[in-house]
């Protein structure tokens, strides 16, 4: 991508920002504590303005809805509410997985656990997920239709539903030794895809009545999320430390089963097999056992495979975008945004 994610979607962002700032302010009467909470997940308490944006992400699922929209209408100002309720359940879902993988930093600060403890972490991501019900309702200011607006909260809390079964799944890996790359797929399509194919659903809903058109912005989204999860799975092991600020190899020693280390126990001979198996079983890794597995990893051909099975979905999501016939500058942007998630190198 020529120029930067900011440069390109930077209105969207700051647009989605102060959709979802105002409906923050229109809870005030919330213990405080709570806020407190969710001020400092968002950056929001933060001084210093880049420190805020670097808090904040890249919001790729409010800035995805908001180019299907745009794609479909001229505009996308009439889904704000609904880009902000969905960015505030992924939220939610983010705070409860610190909880449960007991991660101590997340977007370069402690997370909400880390300091408040897990109990007022699973309130607060609660609050996160009542908040996201509540802001959907301001679609109605916006003259949205209530028929489309009963449709947004179906495929909201469908897709929260999914991610919970894919964290579910997710949780059941580390115990098993007979995970397979169709599982891992499918793992992966409920609690990443879910939510990013929600987006360019709910953008696509709000925006026209015609289902073929809805449906393939949605199958565009499914395939871009696997796409993207894939990628991330690569760049756990193989990243460049210095751009991904992520230690290499962080997912092995995390005995993540990710794509690429389930792959490799497909496919290696017995003796490796039996190594990864020995490791795998180990309470900690040491430098040796790390470099050990990648060694596995890339004679199976784990890499160049997991980057195949990424750029595949990749592409299949650039059809089901060219089968929406739509033709304009937010579908290029649509375009530009497939590629920047998928060919990333952090």
């Amino acid at each position: 991508m020529a120029a930067s994610y900011e440069s390109l979607f930077g209105g969207i962002l700051a647009e989605v920002e102060g959709e979802m700032r105002a409906a923050r302010q229109e809870q005030r009467e919330v213990a405080p504590l709570m806020w407190q909470m969710i001020d400092h997940h968002f950056g929001w308490n933060a001084e210093d303005a880049a420190q805020r944006a670097r808090i904040a992400g890249k919001r790729v699922r409010p800035v995805l809805m908001a180019l299907v929209a745009q794609a479909i209408a001229g505009s996308y100002r009439h889904v704000l509410p609904a880009a902000a309720a969905l960015e505030f359940l992924h939220n939610f879902t983010l705070i409860h997985d610190d909880v449960m993988d007991r991660s101590l930093e997340r977007r370069h600060r402690p997370t909400v656990w880390s300091i408040w403890g897990s109990d007022q972490a699973i309130n607060a991501g609660d609050g996160l997920y009542a908040l996201a019900n509540l802001t959907l309702t301001r679609l109605l200011r916006l003259d949205v239709p209530p028929a489309r607006i009963v449709r947004a909260a179906a495929v909201l809390s469908q897709a929260c539903l999914w991610t919970a079964e894919g964290q579910v799944l997710d949780m059941t890996f580390p115990q098993r030794e007979d995970v397979t790359v169709a599982e891992y797929l499918t793992m992966i399509t409920h609690k990443t895809a879910t939510l990013i194919e929600a987006a360019a659903q709910m953008g696509a809903l709000l925006s026209t009545d015609d289902e073929a058109v809805v449906q393939a912005y949605g199958q565009f989204a499914r395939a871009l999320g696997i796409a993207f999860q894939v990628r991330d799975d690569y760049l756990g092991i193989w990243g460049d430390e210095a751009i991904t600020g992520k230690s290499a190899t962080g997912d092995i020693r995390e005995k993540k089963k990710s794509y690429p280390v389930l792959f490799a126990w497909e496919r290696a001979g017995d003796s490796d097999r039996e190594t990864l198996r020995r490791i795998y079983a180990q309470p900690t890794l040491s430098d040796q056992d790390v470099q050990q597995v990648v060694r596995i990893l890339e004679r199976t051909g784990a890499p160049a495979e997991t980057e195949r099975v990424a750029d595949d979905y990749y592409q299949a999501a650039l059809r089901h975008l060219d089968a929406t016939g739509s033709a304009n500058a937010a579908q290029t942007q649509l375009r530009q945004l497939a590629s920047f998630l998928v060919r990333r190198a952090y």
